[in-house]
């Protein structure tokens, strides 16, 4: 369940950069990696990539509540399936 609840935020994300083309482009470029990560992680994934997701949630937090929002979400589920 995790796994389909991941894929979901992951389109969840790609939608919310969709739906904010105001973004810088270096916010955009790391959102992007970002999803690609998610979309590539296998079982072993890295502990940091959930700090990462984290850290770019507080980032946008103010300016992009939506978006900081998905990011929460995600962190959440990588911490449910052990990330």
């Amino acid at each position: 369940m995790s796994e389909n609840s991941l894929k979901n935020q992951i389109i969840q994300l790609q939608q919310a950069l969709a739906d904010h083309p105001d973004l810088d482009a270096e916010s955009h470029a790391a959102l992007q990696k970002i999803a690609v990560e998610l979309n590539n992680m296998g079982v072993r994934a890295e502990p940091e990539l959930s700090d990462l997701v984290q850290a770019q949630a507080l980032h946008f937090e103010q300016d992009y509540p939506t978006l900081a929002a998905v990011l929460r979400q995600i962190v959440d589920t990588l911490g449910r399936i052990g990330v």
